[in-house]
């Protein structure tokens, strides 16, 4: 049976939001599994996040601990509410609020950095470049706060600032090697929102993995051309499935891949998801690329209030003892095809295998 079939009715509720967005409005996104975002009722709770507030608090009291979060984003996206996962387990384990606020307008970053860092939130997490660029400028002013910037390679030498993201690139390796091994038309494909540096990495990654595994198998790329557009991501993965001849997608594109997932399944092809475990999406998923920032960026919270903060430019994988994919997926793996992705993490883990080379070159 489906664990959690994309029913009929979140594709017209999609399909209706396509609409409302050709009319000029804002596409009402579906919700991602497990956000971790509720609503503020005890220490250890996540705070409900605030839209385009730049006063955010007043003050925390003497005793009381509170993480602070800026994204620009909504927390409805997959990445952020993995983020989300966490710091909330930061925020239990601690005793502290986590205070998340949606910086939706640009014009008013430097104002929500300053009173979250006003405030006595300690740590601040900061989502992406720009919100990033700017705590790193006000920083200085903050000596006892420390700031951790999230999904960014931002070479910083403030004591109080490290930059960390996770490079997707070992655990897309690993996903071509399990789609070279399922492959029976040897043709899969990739789906990314678009191409920027993020995504070249979980598409180079794949595209090296596949032909470490089998040089042969032929490997599709698209771009939807929007991150937050599932029905747009649905027609794109539909569009690859009957004109390239694909049997397998490995989809990394935030809200936009869950319409790719939804594709792949409604055509009856399997699909790989990203980020976090997706195989509770649909049974067309077999496998999940993980991108484990909710560990990046509890481990370096948890460095804050140890008092082992450090500073600088951090890439987190499989060197810091973070796992690229979940239990549940490889135990349904076929045994032999267990053993070679066993064998495959060693020797990557090893500096035997070259995730940046791609072996049908």
């Amino acid at each position: 049976m489906m664990k959690k079939k994309m029913t009929a009715a979140l594709l017209t509720m999609a399909m209706m939001a396509g609409c409302l967005a050709g009319c000029g409005s804002k596409p009402e996104l579906p919700e991602p599994p497990a956000a971790g975002a509720g609503a503020e009722t005890g220490a250890a709770e996540t705070s409900e996040p605030d839209a385009q507030a730049p006063e955010i608090e007043p003050a925390a009291k003497d005793g009381e601990k509170t993480i602070g979060l800026l994204v620009p984003a909504t927390v409805g996206d997959p990445f952020i509410a993995l983020s989300i996962k966490g710091l909330d387990r930061l925020a239990a384990e601690q005793g502290a609020t986590l205070r998340t606020v949606e910086t939706l307008d640009s014009a008013e970053y430097e104002d929500q950095v300053r009173a979250m860092a006003d405030m006595g939130a300690n740590p601040v997490y900061l989502m992406w470049g720009d919100l990033s660029e700017i705590a790193l400028r006000l920083a200085p002013e903050y000596p006892d706060t420390d700031f951790v910037l999230c999904d960014v390679d931002m070479e910083t030498d403030e004591p109080n600032v490290s930059s960390v993201s996770v490079d997707p690139s070992e655990a897309a390796f690993i996903a071509g090697v399990v789609a070279a091994n399922t492959t029976e038309k040897k043709k899969v494909g990739f789906i990314a929102h678009a191409d920027r540096p993020v995504s070249r990495k979980f598409r180079d990654g794949y595209i090296n993995g596949v032909h470490y595994a089998d040089p042969s198998v032929e490997v599709a790329v698209a771009y939807v051309g929007d991150d937050q557009d599932p029905v747009k991501g649905q027609e794109v993965a539909k569009l690859m499935i009957q004109n390239e001849g694909v049997d397998l997608i490995f989809q990394s594109a935030s809200q936009s891949g869950l319409g790719v997932i939804s594709g792949c399944e409604e055509m009856g092809i399997k699909c790989i998801g990203s980020d976090d475990y997706q195989g509770d999406v649909s049974d067309c998923v077999i496998w999940s690329a993980l991108k484990p920032i909710d560990e990046a960026l509890y481990m370096e919270g948890d460095a804050s209030f140890k008092g082992t903060f450090e500073s600088g430019d951090k890439v987190y994988g499989l060197s810091y003892g973070l796992s690229l994919y979940t239990d549940i997926e490889f135990n349904n793996l076929p045994e032999a095809l267990q053993t070679t992705v066993k064998d495959v993490v060693d020797g990557i883990g090893a500096g035997e295998i070259d995730v940046t080379k791609d072996m049908a070159e």
